[in-house]
């Protein structure tokens, strides 16, 4: 972003509305999902709000859901059998042809579980989301082969007639082009940007013709990292036009791979040109060819904390990750009640901290000299005021089993809807 635009993002921005003119801060870390009456906008289509599924957590987890509190589901992961495929899928691989949709067990529990969802909350689509990280080295075995895609379309297109209480395929590809070796094998080639694009036109062929055979319409959408390295290595001006809902994962901006610290989740930019915001996901994705109508803007149920943190602000150097031993992560329902505090003013010798540059919100330890960057519920609801300002499709969340309510609360707070009563 030049540098005029962005003090112009940051005036715009700064003046978002604060939390109490949504409700008093203790509406905002009430800690209980609440239901709302979902309003439609100017067109007639009320603004997405999504957030993932995981199927390692229960299916029951469904049942917290409450009524209009969200507009689609994103179930996380749906595997592809074959070159790449996981080892701990080979059971629900068995049988399969190589480069098909795994289903098993699980599929067929979350299968029901949204059918029974649908029967209280018509209006919800859920879509399988394949790959993530870890899950996506297949890809780089398909995408490049025409015969391949077709072969995994088919399974797709199988898959959701078999599978009624889904709506959809959401192509979750970490990363075209590089895997990171998330597996200890290193994929990608500069041919990944157009084979994703090819086989997002085969997917919609494939759903499309099913959607003909019984009358439904299905969903093509992916998630996808929203840094411009990543976003220029794709064709989104072919890919977008098959495309219904991007799901932009603005977040994990920093963490235990970076050298220096930052909220991993910001609204704006630390500086001029920075790539680490959802406003910066919005212009790499727009400038590729993506239409703002589809884009769909990420919260995180879960921080990015660093330990040794001698000042707290973007790009100070750090010594460890925090909570040392894993993933450098908490989720927001821990988080809240151990560091945030029931008004958001922090708890447990933790200072909260607003940044009025990336309008984000962290934590900060001074003794322990720990860092937290965090969705806070003021930082969600200003996410979704500025879905509403720049005519994004919605906001979505990676993912539910995180969350105490606070966060889905707020993305909907964000967009205008409205608590039920």
């Amino acid at each position: 972003m030049r540098h005029h635009q962005f003090l112009a993002a940051l005036a715009l921005l700064v003046s978002i509305t604060t939390p109490a003119r949504v409700g008093p801060a203790d509406a905002l870390f009430a800690g209980k999902p609440q239901a709302f009456v979902r309003k439609a906008d100017a067109k007639g289509d009320a603004k997405v709000v999504g957030v993932y599924v995981p199927n390692w957590e229960p299916s029951a987890l469904l049942d917290r859901i409450k009524p209009g509190s969200v507009t689609h589901l994103l179930y996380a992961f749906a595997r592809i059998c074959g070159p790449g495929q996981l080892e701990k899928d080979a059971e629900v691989c068995a049988g399969k042809a190589e480069f098909e949709l795994a289903s098993g067990p699980k599929e067929a529990e979350f299968d029901a579980a949204f059918q029974r969802l649908k029967q209280r909350m018509p209006e919800v689509k859920v879509v399988a989301s394949v790959g993530g990280w870890g899950g996506s080295d297949p890809f780089f075995h398909i995408a490049n082969d025409p015969a391949r895609r077709a072969v995994f379309a088919a399974s797709v297109a199988r898959f959701l007639r078999e599978h009624p209480g889904f709506d959809g395929v959401d192509i979750d590809w970490e990363h075209p082009g590089d895997n990171g070796a998330a597996n200890g094998v290193k994929l990608g080639s500069p041919e990944d940007g157009q084979g994703y694009a090819d086989l997002m036109d085969d997917l919609r062929a494939a759903v499309d013709g099913l959607g003909r055979e019984n009358g439904r319409r299905y969903l093509v959408t992916t998630a996808v990292n929203p840094s411009k390295a990543i976003v220029g290595r794709i064709n989104f001006r072919q890919a977008a036009q098959a495309l219904d809902l991007v799901f932009m994962m603005s977040y994990d901006f920093y963490g235990p791979w970076t050298k220096t610290i930052g909220n991993h989740t910001a609204l704006l930019s630390s500086a001029p040109g920075a790539d680490d915001s959802l406003d910066s996901a919005v212009h790499n994705f727009t400038a590729a060819g993506v239409p703002a109508s589809k884009l769909v803007a990420g919260v995180a149920m879960y921080s990015r904390g660093f330990s040794g943190v001698g000042k707290p602000v973007t790009g100070a150097p750090r010594k460890a990750d925090f909570p040392a031993g894993g993933d450098g992560s908490i989720v927001y329902r821990e988080l809240a009640p151990q560091a945030i505090g029931p008004r958001g003013q922090g708890a447990g010798g933790y200072r909260v901290r607003f940044d009025r540059v990336t309008q984000s919100y962290s934590l900060w330890n001074p003794a322990t000299q720990v860092f937290i960057g965090y969705d806070d519920p003021r930082a969600v609801v200003a996410k979704g005021r500025y879905v509403l300002k720049h005519g994004l499709a919605g906001i979505f969340a990676w993912e539910l089993s995180q969350d105490n309510g606070d966060l889905l609360n707020a993305m909907n707070l964000g967009v205008g809807e409205v608590p039920r009563h």
